[in-house]
């Protein structure tokens, strides 16, 4: 395949990246507990049904992760008093610090990491990265794909 090399250099490219930035490679947290604090910072309030639907895990794994971060401090978990079966799960202004230190992170990091790059080769490999990102936003999921 022509693309080969390339496709294998993007591939190690997110890889170290993944591995330097994301927290829960660093054992930071869970991934579970990542990334439903990450759709809680993108998406508000959930229900704990919600999360679990969302994130693709049983409601009881959700409600288990919902209470480990409700014990750190950062997520609040608040019964609906039309419906007490119902948990509303928030992210508390110490779990949006938390997301947002990981997200400013990775940022440091793509900065430092394209820091070498002249200024001219910057703008080139922004122009290439928006071109690769819209064909990755046009790509759909074939059937037999796994």
């Amino acid at each position: 395949m022509a693309n080969e090399p390339l496709v294998e250099e993007l591939i190690a490219v997110l890889r170290a990246l993944r591995q330097i930035t994301n927290p829960v490679r660093r054992g930071e947290i869970t991934a579970q507990q990542y990334w439903l604090l990450r759709l809680l910072h993108s998406d508000g309030p959930l229900r704990v049904s919600q999360l679990a639907a969302q994130l693709g895990i049983g409601q009881s794994a959700a409600t288990t992760a919902c209470q480990r971060l409700a014990r750190q401090g950062l997520v609040t978990r608040t019964r609906l008093p039309a419906d007490e079966r119902v948990v509303l799960v928030t992210l508390t202004d110490a779990g949006r610090r938390r997301v947002e230190a990981w997200l400013e992170t990775r940022r440091a990091v793509l900065a430092d990491v394209v820091g070498p790059l002249t200024p001219a080769e910057r703008q080139d490999l922004a122009a290439l990265l928006a071109k690769v990102r819209q064909s990755a936003e046009g790509v759909r999921r074939r059937p037999n794909q796994p």
